[in-house]
């Protein structure tokens, strides 16, 4: 019989698939109009086709990347987006995706819960994913649900360490916005960064090895005294031979000190002289004693050329115990264009570095390593941050190398008994409704204009309050 012109064999459909190690569509193999072919879930394609695949067929595989312990709190939303975890060789529509647990929804693209009171205590929450009727990836975590009253009277002082995702201090304001009116905990947030009481230790750009180094170009330390208006990050100051960038400001009713980065010439301060804006807030004239440079990294001792975090609480007034907490969300420049075996193991060794150094200050201080955060669902986003240099599809496979890797490496009772916890800030983002967007024109000729994600690595405000949600669901395990 002569073959309709849409029609295609199943030999040669499943062939080229397995050929390619994925199918990014699954179409009727029947005679069908072009309206009706169009991508269909697993259960319904294989009804239509009253076929049986054979998942090594297509070379089925999958990998599941929550942490083993998930937090939530009463009355916190809590989300686990199924993108965001579950990476396939094969669409995740084509994934039959089962969440196990007597607690939250499970929706088409994600889990949800908003506890209630009497969803507390510590609850199996497992994903299973099939393909064709048979399961090929499976992982089971445990959900710890926390009480609204969990640990009231009590106090934490957390340290945030990070990134440009960490920079604007989004995650830490809207904790202090929301939560802080709550019964429990009372929370101090520390850093030399931000502005009291969002104060944090976050840079855009950085890498684990510049925390666990000197970070890289020095700083200038300027004392100052009796400012009217205290100069913003960013401000560019001259002072007559060199420019001065703003990079921290610690400041009190207009006295204390701020730290700028060299900008622009090749000449040092003076240890006393005068520092005129350029740009940005501030000041216009601004006398300065005692300029020190300081490295780069606020806990590295320049003296000594060593990670120093003793150095760095008693330069900044800081006292922390054991109960208090340290985090660390990096990883997003470290993998950004390529990622290898070595770096992975200099990741690993960087961390370990920084984890040494925190607890030969403070023995068994709380440290939690919230893992990095996805991209945006779009290219669109790429496309506007990086043009043709870097792309979604390439960036997520560095993405999953990181994750896996972290989680191999310190997602485990060994860790967890030592006081290290891994934080889900991977499954907790909407990749699709909380990442940055903009608009622009359909194309030249188009009077149309049209919304699409303007950034690749960076949510929106709502996307860094979702961080800040599972942040504080974990301090709240944490204090109970």
């Amino acid at each position: 019989m002569k073959k309709e012109k849409n029609q295609i064999s199943r030999r040669s459909l499943f062939k080229g698939a397995a050929h390619a190690g994925l199918a990014s569509v699954l179409i009727p193999l029947g005679a069908a109009s072009a309206s009706t072919r169009e991508i269909l879930n697993e259960n319904e394609q294989l009804k239509r086709n009253n076929i049986s695949i054979d998942p090594s067929i297509l070379n089925a595989e999958a990998k599941i990347l929550t942490p083993s312990v998930i937090y939530a709190s009463e009355g916190i939303e809590t989300n686990i987006y199924f993108d965001n975890v579950i990476f396939s060789n094969l669409p995740n529509e084509l994934l039959a995706i089962d969440i196990t647990c007597t607690k939250g929804r499970q929706y088409d693209k994600f889990w949800r819960i908003s506890p209630q009171t009497t969803d507390t205590g510590t609850i199996e929450f497992k994903i299973e994913v099939s393909f064709a009727g048979k399961i090929i990836a499976s992982k089971t975590s445990e959900l710890i649900i926390t009480g609204k009253n969990n640990g009231a009277g009590s106090s934490i002082k957390v340290l945030c360490i990070g990134d440009s995702t960490t920079a604007g201090g989004q995650y830490i304001s809207i904790i202090n916005t929301d939560y802080q009116v709550m019964a429990s905990p009372s929370m101090t947030f520390l850093g030399s960064r931000g502005s009291t009481p969002n104060k944090h230790e976050g840079r855009g750009g950085w890498k684990f090895s510049q925390y666990a180094g000197d970070g890289g170009q020095s700083t200038w330390q300027f004392g100052l005294s009796g400012l009217a208006e205290s100069p913003g990050i960013g401000s560019v100051y001259t002072d007559g031979k060199s420019e001065f960038t703003i990079s921290e400001v610690n400041l009190s009713g207009g006295n204390g000190y701020v730290a700028a980065r060299r900008s622009k010439g090749i000449d040092n301060p003076s240890v006393n002289g005068t520092l005129t804006k350029v740009s940005g807030n501030g000041d216009t004239l601004i006398p300065f004693t005692n300029s020190v440079m300081t490295a780069a990294n606020p806990f590295w001792n320049l003296n000594t050329q060593r990670l120093d975090f003793k150095k760095y609480l008693m330069d900044k007034g800081y006292s922390m115990n054991a109960e208090d907490l340290i985090t660390v969300h990096l990883g997003i420049n470290d993998v950004f264009l390529d990622v290898t075996e070595s770096k992975l193991k200099g990741i690993r060794d960087d961390f370990d570095k920084m984890l040494s150094e925190f607890r030969a200050v403070i023995p068994q201080i709380n440290i939690g390593l919230c893992i990095t955060i996805p991209p945006s669902i779009s290219q669109d986003a790429f496309a506007v941050n990086y043009a043709s240099g870097q792309t979604l599809k390439r960036y997520i496979e560095n993405y999953k190398k990181l994750v896996e890797f972290l989680l191999s490496n310190y997602d485990t009772p060994e860790m967890r008994t030592s006081k290290l916890y891994c934080i889900g800030f991977n499954y907790c983002i909407d990749r699709t409704n909380n990442f940055q967007k903009t608009t622009m024109k359909a194309n030249a000729r188009s009077t149309q204009i049209i919304e699409t994600w303007g950034n690749g690595v960076h949510p929106d405000n709502t996307g860094y309050y979702q961080m800040g949600d599972a942040l504080y669901s974990f301090i709240k395990s944490l204090v109970s």
